[in-house]
């Protein structure tokens, strides 16, 4: 009877520290996620854009490379320049915002 406490309670132990490492491990970033391609991460920017009905009329152009994001296009006031910037800046994978908006003439 002893004996198979003892095994049982090796067993949780080591159930408990294998999980306590798996959440740790993924918690540092040891778990890898590939990372979007330069494609990918500027459409996921025009269309988290393009949401907002705001900017979605002024027909923004987005590019990308290498995780840093360019906004190009015109606006008509600096609200929406840095609305723009704000939503670009929450889109997975976007490391840094170059926005390139111009005022309207």
């Amino acid at each position: 009877m002893m004996k198979r406490f003892a095994s049982q309670t090796l067993l949780l132990a080591a159930l408990a520290f294998s999980g306590a490492f798996a959440s740790h491990a993924y918690a540092d970033g040891a778990v890898a996620v590939a990372a979007p391609t330069d494609a990918e991460l500027a459409s996921a920017v025009k269309q988290a854009l393009d949401a907002d009905s705001e900017l979605k009329a002024l027909d923004l152009k987005v590019s990308s490379s290498k995780g840093e994001v360019t906004i190009e296009g015109q606006m008509s006031d600096d609200q929406q320049m840095f609305k723009a910037g704000q939503i670009a800046e929450q889109v997975p994978g976007v490391k840094f915002v170059i926005n390139k908006m111009e005022q309207k003439s």
